[in-house]
């Protein structure tokens, strides 16, 4: 909810600039979100780009909301008029799903035991003759 307030915003804040249709293009298929550091009163929004986004994505959206952050009058995050500490963190990184790469991996575990009893079981006839 936060992260869309604040990808809502950013578009709104950023209308008369050179490259906004790319930033409104690159935003709309981003996941924005939010998280409150409450120990230091921060307000992080996390935009991870989809994998199909490169590193050169990435600057741009980093160039650009820095740009419109620096000419900028008006508070980007504020809360009850007062303007409040916030970062942003881009990324394309993809969290991996260990239970799933498990589950995927299950069948060469169970295939290496079944090896291991095999080799096993093939030492004991050769030194049982």
């Amino acid at each position: 909810m936060m992260g869309d307030v604040w990808a809502q915003r950013m578009v709104e804040l950023s209308k008369r600039r050179k490259d906004r249709e790319r930033f409104v293009r690159t935003l709309a298929g981003a996941e924005v979100r939010y998280v409150f550091d409450g120990a230091r009163e921060v307000n992080t929004f996390i935009i991870n780009l989809p994998s199909n986004f490169g590193n050169d994505d990435l600057e741009f959206m980093r160039a650009f909301v820095a740009k419109v952050n620096k000419s900028i009058k008006v508070p980007v995050v504020e809360y009850e008029g007062r303007e409040q500490r916030f970062s942003i963190i881009f990324t394309s990184d993809v969290e991996e799903d260990d239970y799933s790469w498990r589950r995927s991996h299950r069948r060469d575990y169970y295939d290496w035991v079944e090896e291991q009893a095999r080799k096993e079981k093939e030492e004991k006839e050769k030194q049982s003759f």
